[in-house]
């Protein structure tokens, strides 16, 4: 029962000098001095009992309420949150809200009740624990498809994509044979999200990877340019069709797809390798169930899957952006670490034990050593830039080389090293790291003298004259004589070409649409560059951790490498 804050302070029928009304329990907000009570929040999906529920992705109904009966708001707000606030639809009513939790754990929800004179209650904290995302009602991958039904032009035989440790997919060949189907649990007129791992062969017409009655995911033809774009579509119930595209699908190459449809918020979001490409608002879906069907549109007659799928999820709630993030990262594999702390019998040794790098010509692994804590007419020595040992290189024929080749995946590819130069000998165009195929390099780090830069060039085929595209930066005013941190990085998803030098990210960016990378057949060279005619542009200077990985070095990882860390 609700109580009175006129009737709650002190007065009795003895207090004469009372207005009239005050006595009969009426009074004005001028007249309020006191502040309300306290809220209490209550919530059918997330109580406050010490349990987790539900979990991230589903919403959860909270009601704010007062037992004062003059509240005619409530001010409120989630941990680290900004301050939100609700009206009463009259004096003394509560209020609710939705939520929808982005993340798993522990978060405290605020609330606070504001009367007509602006007064404000004590603050309630109440406690939410939430479980993680429900898992997928319907999942099919090539190793884990039970109970589903295939067709002929559909073989498991291909691999997944790399840097996922999804290890297996199906090729679906195009043809009418090419589909699969298994039962669905998801009533896509509600709350649902599809996810997939996709990679076309063919894009000469829109070709659907997955769908049920209310949804379809593939590709699509973009309608102003004639350019195939991803799409994620939904029948309407006005009739219509509500379409979600964006980005640009290369025949061959790895995608993942996430189509989220918020019937509460009547919102279609679409994602594309992590990245929402587009939202269609005032999206009412017809949806329904029924069987979800791979490499096939919704009447299994047309748009037939011609590439690869795998790792196919639909799951009844809301798949988040951060769950979206990391389902779609594909993690680097690191090829060859040489710390080029050692080298016995001529040949420095690989981190885990791969090809070793083979020092050539008077190259030597030097460790800087003095004795200028007990002599004082010592020369200091120039120490290694990381750990006990560089790479030392004269510019007269000096290299190592190691046939553990820089071999990009369908993600792309990363080098790192560490350089240091002396600006006296730094007078002619000097190679830090090459990588060769049977006809050109598949890339060169290199210093140019001319415009005291660094240099990065990738070659976009191996042929003889191949196109390239290259990204520079100036060696920094403080760069002679010091440690520089160079990365070159190929994003195959991004079709960006990247340098980095040292805390610059990045320092140069350039675009190499359309074009893929290559596997390189020559051994990886430190220190110079070959031609047919034999080694060019030997660098005089030292080398030092040199990283190689197939895929896409992040930030992160590139601030380790720069730091002389690994990222094991």
């Amino acid at each position: 029962m609700r109580t009175s804050k006129w009737r709650r302070t002190g007065v009795t029928c003895a207090a004469v000098a009372l207005t009239a009304a005050a006595m009969t329990g009426v009074a004005t907000a001028a007249d309020d001095t006191e502040a309300p009570q306290a809220p209490v929040v209550s919530s059918h999906e997330y109580p406050d009992d010490s349990n987790e529920h539900d979990g991230t992705g589903s919403y959860g109904t909270f009601v704010i309420d007062s037992a004062s009966d003059d509240v005619v708001s409530y001010r409120y707000e989630w941990m680290g949150g900004l301050p939100q606030t609700l009206t009463a639809s009259e004096p003394g009513a509560a209020v609710s809200f939705r939520w929808l939790p982005q993340t798993h754990g522990a978060t405290y929800l605020y609330a606070q009740a504001i009367d007509a004179a602006g007064h404000v209650s004590a603050r309630t904290t109440y406690f939410v624990r939430v479980r993680s995302g429900r898992a997928a009602v319907s999942h099919w991958d090539p190793q884990h498809d039970s109970g589903a039904d295939t067709g002929t032009g559909v073989t498991a035989d291909a691999q997944g994509p790399t840097g996922t440790g999804i290890a297996s997919a199906a090729r679906f060949d195009g043809t009418d044979e090419a589909y699969v189907t298994l039962d669905s649990a998801v009533d896509t007129a509600k709350i649902f999200s599809v996810g997939a791992w996709v990679r076309p062969d063919a894009l000469d017409t829109g070709m659907t990877a997955v769908s049920q009655a209310g949804f379809s995911l593939g590709t699509a033809t973009n309608s102003a340019t004639g350019a195939p774009t991803w799409s994620f579509a939904l029948p309407t119930e006005d009739g219509g069709t509500a379409r979600v595209t964006g980005g640009s699908p290369e025949a061959g190459e790895w995608a993942h797809l996430v189509g989220v449809y918020d019937a509460e918020q009547h919102t279609a979001r679409f994602y594309v390798d992590g990245d929402l490409v587009g939202t269609a608002e005032n999206t009412v879906a017809t949806g329904g169930t029924g069987t979800l069907r791979l490499g096939a549109g919704a009447d299994a007659a047309t748009a037939h899957w011609h590439g690869l799928l795998t790792e196919v999820n639909v799951w009844d709630r809301v798949f988040v952006p951060a769950e979206i993030t990391t389902a779609a990262t594909r993690t680097p594999q690191r090829q060859g670490y040489w710390d080029l702390e050692t080298a016995p019998g001529g040949q420095s040794p690989e981190f885990a034990g791969g090809e070793p790098l083979t020092l050539a010509g008077d190259a030597s692994i030097y460790t800087g050593t003095d004795d200028c804590d007990v002599n004082p007419d010592c020369t200091p020595a120039t120490y290694p830039m990381v750990g006990s040992g560089n790479l030392l290189l004269d510019g007269d024929g000096d290299y190592a080389t190691t046939p553990d080749a820089v071999r990009p995946s369908d993600a792309g590819f990363s080098v790192t090293a560490h350089v240091r130069l002396d600006e006296d000998t730094a007078t002619h165009d000097m190679t830090v790291l090459s990588q060769p195929g049977a006809h050109t390099d598949l890339f060169t780090l290199r210093y140019v003298a001319a415009s005291r830069s660094w240099e990065a060039v990738v070659a976009h085929e191996d042929s003889v004259g191949a196109p390239t595209t290259t990204v520079s930066a100036a060696v920094a005013p403080f760069g002679w004589g010091e440690d520089e941190f160079l990365a070159v990085v190929y994003d195959e998803r991004t079709d960006q070409l990247r340098l980095y030098v040292d805390y610059d990210y990045a320092a140069d960016t350039a675009s190499v649409s359309g074009q893929d990378t290559w596997t390189p057949t020559g051994d990886l060279q430190v220190g110079r560059s070959v031609t047919a005619d034999g080694g060019t542009d030997y660098l005089a200077g030292e080398i030092d951790e040199v990283h190689t990985y197939a895929g896409v070095l992040d930030r992160t990882r590139l601030a380790i490498l720069r730091l002389g860390g690994t990222d094991d």
